[in-house]
């Protein structure tokens, strides 16, 4: 994940709060995914806006090993391009963590990534989460805990 509140960011969830009446001013910016891991992530955000994508996964480990705080239920996020545009806001519907070799088929289902099976969002997601292993000089385990969230979209920025 990258991203980072810079002031086309701050302008949009400033936005946002006034239209939806939102009385706290924490929120996360961030993409779903980092490009160095993928060259997808902006087609991920197209889903969003198509009602098929409304839920996310990550390693754990990825938010640990680079100082992302855990996103938790009612938390908002702008979500971000590659290019850090804001392109979304979405609030946490809920959170869980599983071993990968565990998510369910709803969850891959709600991903809506693909075909929206388990085994495409499986393989997809062992791919990213073996790349983002690599690099830190780890192996991938299958029971490798994986945060998986689900959202609900709140409002979209203006491309």
């Amino acid at each position: 994940m990258i991203g980072e509140k810079t002031r086309a960011v701050e302008d949009f969830w400033q936005q946002c709060r006034k239209k939806h009446g939102i009385a706290t001013n924490d929120y996360h910016a961030k993409t779903f995914a980092d490009p160095r891991y993928s060259n997808y992530h902006d087609m991920l955000l197209d889903l969003v806006g198509e009602g098929k994508k409304r839920a996310t996964a990550h390693m754990a480990l990825d938010f640990e090993k680079n100082n992302v705080p855990r996103r938790k239920v009612g938390d908002y996020w702008v979500v971000v391009s590659t290019k850090n545009e804001p392109r979304y806001l979405v609030r946490v519907t809920d959170v869980t963590v599983t071993p990968f070799n565990q998510v369910k088929v709803e969850f891959a289902s709600r991903e809506g990534e693909g075909d929206s099976s388990l085994r495409y969002w499986a393989e997809v997601h062992r791919e990213y989460f073996e790349a983002q292993c690599k690099d830190l000089g780890i192996p991938f385990p299958d029971d490798c805990p994986t945060v998986c969230e689900g959202f609900e979209l709140i409002d979209t920025a203006r491309k």
